[in-house]
């Protein structure tokens, strides 16, 4: 922890700390803790490492505080010691960074948990704060160069904040420094807990006709205007999408960066753009000023910057000025058509009601979709012809029962349907629409050839919006249409390479493919956009059983009952049983656990019993899904979970029922 120590202990003075690495860890992994130490020092890194065995009194705390205070990067070595250890020194240094973390900008990286055996993420024992970065695995000490190179980059950008907050771009035409707005200054650095280079998808240069356009910031007075900024954002991005030739990142992609600290030239290498679209807008009353500037990523300039100052009667007017604008800025080398008009005229009032729907839609959990019902239905009271406003409502009485398994889709799915066939009878040329009718004609239906022709039509209508690619890929691959649906799901990625929703469904297309490798790498990719999204964890934990990997099944099945609030001693109680029984004590213990819950687990209770080899149990518990309208059952022609179904006439009989078999 210190940089060495003197003939009696003392720690020696070492530098003020702006490029220096604290190791901090429990006594039984000195050894372990050395060879870390070494390797960084050797790649000419300074590291802080105390080597005494005893630790006390007021001077030797007092610099050990020192030092937490000033050092660059804070180590924590987490092993089965420290967690056993439940009193330690290694603690209060641990709640000694925390408390200095919480005094940070967003923008500073300083935490860095770095894990030396198999120890779990979720039952490590360390501060909430260290499960809000991303760890490093270094099995016995051995610390590879990818682990230098982070700790490396960590502590230039630690130099490179004071340079980031101040804002410079680069050059002016004139010779002058760009600055930043205060709005683009936020993309400051990564955080230790995001990971830029794994979010950038390979690929070569960006086309010059490409823009992402990032999430306006909201400059009110009181900061409660989110859901308009975010919505002022999709409106433009959905506008320059209809532009010919121009290639825009989608909505999910560009809103990664929302509240993550990340420069410029990061963000355009993640979504592999040539210009950045940023801004922020003012709220007072019924009037708003919106600031907008066009960035040029590789020379830093400003191309063009505008302010406008309206009211929300004009907001529509607004939106289409400044696409027009962008498009005007690009127009002379790059493209030859300005963005389509408008094909209805909006109610301020009612377009409101519909942001507002939108942004609790946007964070896709039961409590917000039945907030954003709320919304939508006020929206449609206000304006009855509101055809998106229908689509909201649809989508969220689609979704509910998905996510939320105490809703029953043969409750929400017909409103859900009611909703969409009056938005298609309003405009019958909105894409959402379509694949929003595709997706209730196919999991709730069971109308493949139904779903296929809305999917197809949605994607005819807007072929660079991902989300009918990806519905139209899951239903090609359920279908037994691997290469068709893979290489559509591909493509809703390539349209919006960081959005967990897509790169989730392609890991699920590829484990319906029984391509289990593939699907292992890309869930753990989507892990990598975001730890804790929806069942990664559990779907990961399917792949895993597919190949056979029970150890690695069992891991990932725990890790997303803890993400899901399930009591540590149930979740210790699925190792228990592993660890005794091997897998089968494993399918045993957790049917237990689930028949407790009743009906609602019904899913996954009949592939539990099926992959126990229960045939009886597995089908009456599929007859319940079929009688609740379950999605999973969509999967049912290639979800290997149902292997050993496949040659009882219950299961062709159910085949044939859900649209899959003669």
């Amino acid at each position: 922890m210190t940089d060495e120590s003197g003939p009696k202990g003392d720690p020696v003075a070492a530098s003020g700390g702006h490029r220096a690495v604290f190791l901090s860890y429990a006594s039984e992994d000195a050894e372990v803790a050395a060879r870390i130490c070494n390797t960084l020092r050797e790649a000419g890194i300074e590291v802080w490492f105390d080597q005494n065995e005893l630790r006390g009194g007021a001077a030797w705390d007092a610099a050990i505080r020192r030092q937490i205070r000033t050092c660059a990067l804070f180590v924590p070595v987490i092993s089965r010691n420290s967690r056993a250890r439940v009193e330690g020194y290694f603690r209060l240094e641990w709640k000694l960074a925390v408390d200095r973390s919480q005094m940070m900008a967003a923008e500073k990286p300083f935490l860095l948990p770095a894990v030396i055996d198999g120890t779990s993420e979720i039952d490590a024992r360390v501060p909430d704060k260290f499960h809000e970065v991303q760890w490093m695995w270094l099995r016995g000490g051995e610390a590879p160069l990818a682990f230098v190179e982070r700790v490396s980059h960590l502590l230039t950008l630690v130099e490179d904040v004071p340079a980031a907050a101040a804002g410079s771009l680069g050059r002016a035409p004139h010779g002058g420094p760009i600055r930043a707005s205060p709005e683009l200054a936020r993309y400051g650095v990564w955080p230790a807990g995001a990971a830029a280079q794994s979010a950038a998808p390979a690929q070569g240069a960006a086309s010059e006709k490409s823009i992402a356009v990032l999430p306006f910031v909201d400059m009110s007075q009181n900061k409660d205007q989110e859901y308009f900024t975010d919505g002022l954002t999709e409106e433009l991005i959905g506008l320059l999408t209809r532009v010919p030739g121009l290639r825009i990142p989608a909505r999910t992609s560009c809103f990664y960066f929302k509240g993550k600290q990340a420069t410029i030239a990061e963000i355009a290498q993640a979504l592999n753009v040539a210009h950045v679209l940023e801004g922020s807008v003012r709220k007072s009353g019924n009037t708003i000023r919106i600031a907008v500037q066009l960035i040029r990523v590789e020379t830093g300039y400003q191309l063009w910057s505008q302010t406008h100052d309206r009211t929300l009667v004009d907001i529509f007017k607004v939106q289409d000025e400044i696409a027009a604008s962008v498009v005007q800025s690009l127009s002379a080398t790059l493209l030859s058509a300005p963005p389509p008009g408008r094909t209805a005229s909006l109610d301020s009032d009612a377009y409101q009601l519909y942001l507002r729907g939108h942004f609790h839609w946007n964070r896709r959990s039961p409590e917000e979709f039945r907030k954003a019902v709320r919304f939508f239905e006020q929206a449609i009271a206000r304006d009855p012809n509101y055809a998106l406003a229908f689509t909201g409502l649809a989508d969220c009485y689609s979704l509910l029962p998905i996510y939320d398994r105490t809703a029953r889709a043969t409750e929400t799915m017909p409103q859900a349907k009611t909703a969409i066939l009056r938005a298609l009878a309003i405009d019958d040329d909105l894409s959402q629409a379509h694949a929003s009718l595709g997706l209730i004609l196919e999991i709730f239906d069971f109308d493949w050839t139904g779903a296929e022709r809305e999917y197809q039509r949605a994607v005819e209508l807007s072929p660079n919006s991902p989300v009918p690619h990806q519905w139209y890929g899951e239903l090609l691959v359920n279908t037994g249409r691997f290469d068709e649906g893979l290489a559509e799901g591909r493509l809703a990625v390539e349209l919006d390479p960081l959005s967990q929703v897509a790169n989730l469904a392609l890991g699920i297309q590829l484990n319906s493919a029984r391509r289990y490798t593939e699907a292992i790498g890309q869930l753990q990719k989507t892990l990598e956009l975001g730890r804790t999204f929806a069942d990664t964890n559990y779907l990961l934990f399917e792949a895993y059983a597919n190949k056979g990997m029970y150890s690695e099944a069992v891991a990932a099945y725990a890790r997303q009952k803890a993400l899901d609030g399930v009591p540590a001693s149930e979740v210790a109680a699925f190792h228990d049983a592993f660890a005794k029984d091997s897998w089968p004590g494993f399918l045993k213990a957790r049917i237990q656990s689930l028949e407790a819950q009743g009906p609602a687990a019904a899913d996954e209770l009949a592939s539990l019993y099926a992959r126990l080899g229960d045939l009886d149990s597995a089908f009456a518990w599929l007859e319940k899904c079929y009688a609740d309208r379950s999605a999973r059952l969509t999967h049912l022609k290639v979800d290997a979970r149902y292997d050993s179904l496949r040659a009882d006439p219950r299961f062709a009989d159910l085949l044939r029922r859900v649209g899959l078999g003669s």
